[in-house]
Order: structure tokens, then C-alpha cells, then sequence
């Protein structure tokens, strides 16, 4: 009785009715929550990048003031995700709205490649597995966040995964070499959009390789590597590789773990700490807790099974993990992105294959799972729509009291929506970097004497009634602004304080 109880819960719960019906909710309440959207700091890091090039025709953040000479010239940026950025400038004005947008569309693109892999593998898969598949995907709090976000992940995910279906139909059609030329050709985009993306190159030779089509191969390789020599078109000019290796090497985020290692040994020594910190990334927080966890209960109980019957998949996924950490940047949970097909794929296999089976136990976590998801998913949102506000209207509000629009005002950096072309605006975030690189928090004496230092004239603290802004700088966390040599208050409102140099 009680396992019937279980079987029962079990469908009822994965269900393809009440999957899309999950989904369809999660739809609507995502569409509500881009009205007026908080700026995410991405959205502002990104965008500025991509508002100088539209501007000067030069890749920088000069709000990051006196930063590994960002200010100036930026060389490690995201190519693709920025031209288009800047493009994106061009036709519609300096916005962040457009530039989110992008990122939706990449997100629909992915789901029509999704369901053409289903469609041209109906002998393994059926519709069933495609709904749980989208479901894993979509109805996840990092897609609900970045979807309506200018990053590059869901850029590479689109572009990564329409390599993969196109290598998987390179086995089963008469032009085998020409689908492998634009899966190659589309893993060097995923490249061009983040660095990371090199992974997916990598993936596709491997499975290439396993399978000893070294034909195949070469061509997959050949295509893949001219499209990711494009990134080098603007380091080979005297000094400016040298500068890209300085910024990566030296952002505050660790991206170089690995590759700017300084010898053979502390390059080992570099994999193999980073490989044994590599279950951070599945479970980081509770954005990722349930899809990892359902990956890993799908993954582990069938993985001769899955090696034997979705070989290419299995290679494909393994390698994109190991890749990843070996020579991608740091840890971080927002690259799971990247691996949400394949691990979704895997998932809804192992789904569908349990209806028929009395794994009850498993059946139960995957129900615990579910739950999880759900009350994870709510809590994204909630989040998300404590932070909406019209924070454009109140950037122009707050930035309306400074007298000399010329005059250099520091700001927090979601202040560049819409007024970066109206001001000379400074951001925060380049003293909380700059916190980074001494290793101790700044005092607000330390903090003033920098600003001053930096020819800084105006300073706009955002206070308590400014919700979900700060400076990242603890001395200024308070509101209470201490007597000092070099700013001195004149205006202070339930949001902001406003400081101007003696």
C-alpha cells in the first residue's frame, strides 16, 4: 500500500500536465517581475562596457576609476556579449531594458534548438522527456535571475548547445563535414561570448575523438578555432596583450587560477586543489541546491547505464565539467548555466524511466526535490520584486541636486541607468575593488583622502531609504558621515546623502 502511495504521488507530482502547468505559472509571474526590474550589478558592468564602445568605439569602464587601467581601455571583456551590447546602444539609445532583452531572446532561441534535438532524437526521447526537460531548465531561480539579465551564460548556453545538437546530427546525416563546420563554427561563438566557452570546443572534440571520426574532428577543431581567434583581433598591437594578461591576472575575482600558473608544479598543484573545490559550484546556495541534487540522483544510480545508451551525451557533459574547471575561470554557481541542458537531458531520462520502476526511496527524494524547487523558486521571485522599483526615475531624482553636471560624482554603479550620458559619474564598486587589493576594509578617513586624491567632487552615499543599494563599503554602511579635511555634507534625504569637496 504504501508503495503504491508513493507511485502514485510520484506521477501525480511529474505529471507532464502539471509540469507545463508549473511552468506556465513560473511564465507569468516572470513576466510580471520584469516590470521595472531592479538593475543587477551585472547589468550595469556589462552595459557600460558596451555604452563606451557604442560611444568612443574603445571597450572601458571608466566609472571604475583608477582600476588596472579600466578606466582607460578594458582588454579582457566578453567580445561577442559586448559588440552586441554596443550595437544594441546604437539603434535604441542607452537603456538597460534592450540590453536584458537580448538575453530573453537567446533564452527562446535555446528552447527552439531544444525542441528540434528532441524532434531529430525521437528514437531515444519522447515528449514527455522534452516537458521535463524545459521544466528543469526554466523553473530554476538562476534562469528566472539572468534571464532578464545582461550576462553573457545564457548566451553561451544557447550558442554551446546548438553545437552540441548539431555534433549529434553530424553521426546521422549524408553532409556529415558541413553540420560539424557551423557546430564548430557555433562552439567558437560561445567562446567569443565568455572565455569560458572554450569548453565547449573542447567537449566537441572529445566526443569526436571517443567516437574516432578524426576527420571529424579536424574539421570541428579548424572551424571551432578560427572563429575563437577573432577574440585576439584587438590584442595584437604592442602592449595590449601584455595589459589583458595584467587584468586578468589581477581582477579581484579569481580568474586565473590555473593558466597564469608560474610553473609546471604550481600549475598541478593549481588543478588539483581546484578539481577537489569542484561540488562548491553544484552547491553553492539554494539557487542550484535542487537541479544539482536532482542531476546527482539521476547521474549516479545510471551511470552505466547512461554511458552505454547516451555515450556522446555522457563524454559531452563529463568533459564540459572537468574543462570547466581545469581552464575556466573561478568557481562560481552561474556557470551550472552552461550545463543546464545536458544535465536536464540526463534528469529526464532518469524520470521517466522511474515510472515504471518501485524505487521508492528515490522516488521520494525526487518528490522532497520538487518541493524544494518550488519554495526555491518562490523565494527568487519574492527577492526579485522586493527589489523592483523605477530605480532610472530615482537615479534622475537623486542625481537632479548635483549643481556641476561636469564635475566628477561618485555614485553606486546602478546610478549609470540612464544618466552615464548626462553626468561625469564614478562608482563605488571601484573603491570596494580597490578594498580587495589592500586586503582591509577602508575607514571613512582612508575612504575621503582616496576620493579626494582621485579629483572626486561630489559623493552620494545611498542611505537605508535607497533599499537593496549600498556603496560594498562598510565605513559607509551606517549613513553617518564623519568629520573630515576633505567632504563635508550640504544635503541628505531619506535615500541619499550628498557630500561635495571642501
Amino acid at each position: 500500500m504504501k508503495g503504491r502511495g508513493t507511485n502514485q504521488l510520484f506521477s501525480v507530482l511529474f505529471s507532464p500536465t502539471l509540469l507545463l502547468g508549473i511552468t506556465g505559472v513560473g511564465m507569468l509571474v516572470f513576466m510580471a517581475s520584469m516590470w521595472h526590474r531592479f538593475i543587477y550589478i551585472d547589468d550595469a558592468f556589462f552595459g557600460e562596457q558596451s555604452f563606451w564602445l557604442a560611444k568612443e568605439g574603445v571597450v572601458k569602464t571608466a566609472t571604475l576609476i583608477d582600476f588596472l587601467g579600466s578606466d582607460h581601455r578594458l582588454f579582457s571583456y566578453h567580445k561577442l556579449n559586448i559588440f552586441i551590447g554596443a550595437l544594441l546602444i546604437k539603434v535604441f539609445g542607452w537603456s538597460v531594458n534592450p540590453l536584458r532583452f537580448t538575453t530573453l531572446i537567446f533564452l527562446i532561441g535555446f528552447l527552439w534548438v531544444l525542441y528540434y534535438f528532441f524532434k531529430d532524437n525521437k528514437v531515444w526521447f519522447s515528449r514527455d522527456h522534452l516537458i521535463v526537460t524545459v521544466f528543469i531548465i526554466l523553473f530554476n531561480p538562476l534562469i528566472v535571475l539572468y534571464a532578464f539579465t545582461f550576462r553573457p551564460e545564457i548566451w553561451v548556453m544557447f550558442f554551446g548547445f546548438s553545437s552540441y545538437w548539431l555534433l549529434e546530427k553530424s553521426f546521422v546525416k549524408v553532409h556529415a563535414q558541413r553540420i560539424l563546420v557551423l557546430s564548430g563554427m557555433l562552439a567558437g561563438l560561445a567562446f567569443l561570448t565568455h572565455l569560458n566557452g572554450l569548453i565547449f570546443s573542447m567537449a566537441g572534440l572529445m566526443v569526436l575523438v571517443q567516437a574516432k571520426k578524426w576527420k571529424g574532428a579536424l574539421t570541428f577543431s579548424v572551424s571551432s578555432g578560427i572563429i575563437c581567434l577573432l577574440y585576439f583581433f584587438d590584442l595584437w598591437q604592442e602592449g595590449h596583450f601584455e595589459m589583458w594578461l595584467y587584468q586578468i591576472k589581477n581582477w579581484p575575482d579569481n580568474n586565473a587560477t590555473n593558466y597564469l600558473s608560474d610553473n609546471f608544479f604550481n600549475l598541478f598543484l593549481n588543478i588539483m586543489i581546484k578539481l577537489s573545490e569542484e561540488h562548491q559550484r553544484f552547491f553553492w546556495s539554494d539557487r542550484v541546491w535542487a537541479i544539482s541534487a536532482f542531476f546527482l540522483l539521476a547521474l549516479i544510480p545510471n551511470f552505466k547505464y547512461l554511458f552505454r545508451q547516451h555515450t556522446h551525451l555522457m563524454v559531452y557533459i563529463l568533459t564540459l565539467i572537468v574543462t570547466l574547471n581545469v581552464a575556466g575561470s573561478q568557481i562560481a554557481e552561474r556557470y551550472l548555466i552552461y550545463f543546464f541542458p545536458f544535465m536536464a537531458i540526463i534528469i529526464a531520462i532518469d524520470i521517466i524511466r522511474m515510472k515504471d520502476k518501485s524505487a521508492y526511496i528515490r522516488k521520494w527524494l525526487y518528490a522532497v526535490l520538487l518541493i524544494f524547487q518550488l519554495i526555491f523558486v518562490t523565494k527568487m521571485f519574492v527577492g526579485i520584486f522586493q527589489k523592483n522599483n523605477d530605480h532610472t526615475k530615482i537615479s534622475k531624482e537623486m542625481l537632479s541636486g548635483i549643481p556641476d553636471k561636469t564635475a566628477l560624482t561618485l555614485v553606486p554603479y546602478t546610478f549609470i541607468f540612464n544618466e552615464l550620458e548626462n553626468y561625469n559619474l564614478a562608482s563605488f564598486k571601484a573603491f570596494e575593488y580597490y578594498q580587495v587589493s589592500i586586503k582591509h576594509p577602508l575607514t571613512q578617513q582612508e575612504f575621503f583622502a582616496r576620493a579626494a586624491t582621485l579629483n572626486i567632487v561630489y559623493i552620494v552615499v545611498p542611505l537605508k531609504g535607497l533599499k537593496y543599494t549600498d556603496t560594498g563599503l562598510p565605513c559607509l554602511d551606517s549613513g553617518a558621515i564623519d568629520t573630515n579635511e576633505y567632504y563635508t555634507e550640504y544635503d541628505r534625504n531619506e535615500r541619499c546623502a550628498f557630500l561635495v569637496r571642501k
